[in-house]
């Protein structure tokens, strides 16, 4: 029994390896958000496991500490078994057979389970790696402080970079998939999330939908247009759309116009706020708040009115939809059935695509709605009826006014009928 014991003593020293070898892997890979919310509803090896996760660092430093001792240890065992066996020669015979061993069994084959099951290995594993950091503290304290002062020497410790939108996205999508949020919560998490990448162009309503008024235009005709207009707020120009002199706030015209009904139209105007086409929501939404003010007037390149965003259009984009009794509720986004679906033009691009997964290909185009895709598809501007077809997704205008698309028909199509089309 005596002459089994360094034999059993390389197996358990090779399982260890494996242990530690495998926690380096599961704890770097395990799912942290699901781990934190079964700690949370009590689970005591997830509460371990969890904070092994927060203090990995430390973690890892045992794990590696641990792990070079027991691959010495089973090495010198291993050559000490041989040099009895074979003699001077041994070492080499060793060194040969406990590499191959540490490599298969303590490396490779525990961490290919462990980033599988990782789940159900740092649960295994949480209580005797808290018990070793617990050993081991002393030494890892002490290599921590010798690793902050070489840190120091070559300029400090780098910055983590930060996470990016993608990233973000992925981790919400991650915790909706996992339960710990719902849809609703999810969906509200990834617009505020999205909402500093969203431009005022991606909101506004366009230059070919607003309603204006001209001071050019007669008193009557004026106020007429205020009188019919389900709007609060009417831009204001001079001749040209281009031209905008300033916004008139219906409530506040009507006060004055009460008390003095001859009093210019000009004088009740309100200065209006200028942004770029380019400019974030953020951005939007923090100078229209200094100023006091509702609306602004969105500009192109050139200076002209591409057309109007409100502070309302821009919380929309976090919180959804915002009705009011002046809003006319219309179906902009229909789904028919699983492979059909009935959309205005006016529709943003990245919603069609995020509906039908083909949010990847986003970044191809230039245009931000759908109606402005197609023209950009067909190279020209449509007819009505008129089919076009891009990857899986087959498209027909069905109304149209004038050059603008008004409503479209979207079929997915099946991904082998895709390929025949290309074909």
């Amino acid at each position: 029994m005596r002459e089994l014991l360094p034999y059993l003593g390389i197996v358990v020293l090779i399982a260890f390896s494996a242990f530690f070898s495998g926690s380096e892997i599961a704890f770097a890979s395990v799912n942290t958000l699901r781990l934190q919310s079964k700690a949370e509803k009590g689970s005591k090896p997830s509460q371990v496991a969890h904070y092994i996760c927060q203090q990995y660092d430390k973690a890892l430093c045992t794990i590696l500490i641990g792990n070079n001792l027991v691959n010495i240890a089973s090495s010198s065992l291993a050559t000490v078994i041989a040099l009895q066996l074979v003699g001077d020669s041994g070492a080499i015979y060793a060194t040969g057979v406990m590499t191959v061993l540490i490599l298969t069994f303590g490396e490779i084959m525990p961490k290919i389970v462990a980033k599988d099951q990782s789940d159900g290995f740092v649960l295994l594993a949480a209580y005797p790696l808290r018990l070793l950091m617990l050993v081991t503290k002393p030494l890892v304290i002490a290599i921590t402080w010798a690793l902050d002062q070489i840190a120091k020497l070559w300029g400090g410790t780098p910055e983590p970079d930060p996470m990016t939108a993608d990233e973000l996205m992925t981790m919400i999508e991650t915790v909706e998939d996992e339960g710990v949020i719902d849809e609703d919560r999810s969906d509200l998490l990834q617009s505020a999330v999205s909402f500093g990448e969203t431009t005022v162009e991606q909101v506004l309503t366009p230059r070919v939908d607003l309603v204006a008024i001209d001071l050019q235009d007669s008193r009557e005709d004026i106020l007429h247009t205020m009188e019919t207009s389900r709007f609060s707020r009417i831009p204001v120009y001079e001749e040209d759309i281009d031209s905008i002199q300033g916004i008139l706030y219906l409530n506040h015209a009507y006060r004055v116009l009460a008390d003095a009904p001859d009093t210019p139209i000009r004088d009740l105007l309100l200065p209006a706020v200028f942004l770029h086409r380019s400019t974030r929501l953020p951005i939007a939404m923090r100078e229209l708040r200094s100023r006091r003010l509702q609306m602004a007037v969105v500009l192109d390149d050139f200076g002209g009115t591409c057309g109007v965003v409100t502070l309302e259009d821009i919380l929309e984009e976090i919180v959804g939809d915002i009705w009011d009794e002046n809003d006319t509720i219309e179906e902009d986004f229909c789904q028919l059935d699983e492979t059909h679906f009935r959309l205005s033009g006016s529709v943003s691009l990245d919603d069609l695509l995020w509906e039908t997964d083909l949010e990847q290909f986003e970044d191809e185009f230039d245009s931000t709605t759908v109606g402005g895709w197609i023209t950009e598809l067909n190279g020209g501007f449509p007819t009505l009826g008129q089919e076009l077809v891009w990857k899986n997704l087959r498209l027909k205008v069905d109304a149209l006014d004038d050059r603008r698309v008004l409503q479209v028909s979207v079929e997915v199509l099946p991904k082998q009928e895709e390929a025949e089309d290309e074909d």
